[in-house]
C-alpha cells in the first residue's frame, strides 16, 4: 500500500521530530538511491531509540520498492526493517502510541499530540489509511523478515540485527535480544541474568533459524543452541531442510 508521495496525508504522519520531510526524502530515493539520505531517513525521521510512528510505516512499503537488490544499500536497508520488525512487535518504548503494532495506534486521539500544532493531527478521514498501513504491514512483515535473514554473515553484529525482526515477529524477543547482547560481546552468564532461560516458543525459533545460521555464522549457531534452555538438537548439521517446513 504505496502513499502517493504528493498526498497531502504526509504532512501528517509523524516521525519522532514531528511532520518534516520524509515524503521529499523517499522521492529523492526514487530518482536516484543515496546511501547518505536513506542513512538520514532511516535513523533520523523514522527510528528513535526503538520506537517507530505513522511515517515509519508509510515509508516501509516504498522502501521494499525502491531500495537497491544487491549491495551495501541493500544490506543496510535490510538490517534498517529487521529492526523496525523488531520494533514493531517489541512491547515498552517511550509511550509513543501503540495499536497492534508500536508506533500505529488506530485510535486517532493517540495521535493529536501536544507538541504538534493541531493543523498537524491525524484526523478522523485518515483513519483508513492507517488501517490499510496496519494490514499491509501484518500482510508483509514476516517475508520481509525472511528476507532478512539472507543477509546472516560471518559478521556477529549484523547477523544479530539481521535475524532480530524474525524472531520477535515469531513471539521471541528473547532471542533477539540474546543474540544482540552476544553480539556485543555479553558473556552468557550475564545475558542469561538480564533474559532468563529460553522457553519452548524460544526454542522453536532456534529450530528456524538454525538453516539460516549453521553454515554463515557458526559461533551465533553455537551459542543459540547452547543457550539455558534451548532444547533443540539438530539431527545432522548436514541435513537441514526439514526444518524449513
Amino acid at each position: 500500500m504505496k502513499l502517493d508521495l504528493a498526498d497531502a496525508l504526509w504532512d501528517r504522519l509523524y516521525g519522532p521530530y514531528g511532520n518534516r520531510s520524509v515524503n521529499e526524502m523517499l522521492e529523492t530515493l526514487a530518482e536516484q538511491w543515496d546511501d547518505a539520505v536513506a542513512k538520514e531517513l532511516y535513523w533520523e525521521e523514522l527510528h528513535h531509540q526503538d520506537d517507530i510512528f505513522p511515517a515509519t510505516f508509510a515509508a516501509l512499503p516504498w522502501l521494499v520498492e525502491l531500495s537497491p537488490s544487491s549491495g551495501k544499500a541493500s544490506e543496510k536497508t535490510a538490517l534498517f526493517m529487521s529492526h523496525v520488525i523488531h520494533c514493531a512487535f517489541m512491547e515498552g518504548g517511550n509511550g509513543w502510541p501503540r495499536g497492534k503494532y508500536k508506533g500505529l495506534s488506530t485510535n486517532i486521539s493517540d495521535h493529536q499530540l501536544s507538541w504538534l500544532s493541531e493543523s498537524e493531527w491525524l484526523k478522523a478521514d485518515d483513519l483508513a489509511t492507517l488501517l490499510k498501513l496496519e494490514k499491509w504491514f501484518t500482510d508483509n512483515c514476516q517475508t520481509i523478515a525472511e528476507r532478512c535473514l539472507n543477509f546472516i554473515s560471518d559478521n556477529l553484529v549484523m547477523s544479530a540485527y539481521a535475524l532480530e525482526g524474525f524472531a520477535t515477529a515469531n513471539d521471541s524477543v528473547r532471542v533477539a535480544w540474546s543474540a544482540r547482547m552476544f553480539a556485543h560481546g555479553e558473556s552468557v552468564d550475564r545475558i542469561q541474568e538480564d533474559l532468563g532461560d529460553y522457553n519452548q516458543r524460544d526454542t522453536l525459533v532456534v529450530q528456524r533459524l538454525y538453516p539460516h545460521i549453521h553454515q554463515k555464522n557458526p559461533e551465533l549457531a553455537a551459542f543459540l543452541l547452547d543457550y539455558p534452555g534451548c532444547t533443540f538438537v539438530p539431527v545432522d548439521p548436514r541435513q537441514t531442510s526439514f526444518l524449513t517446513d
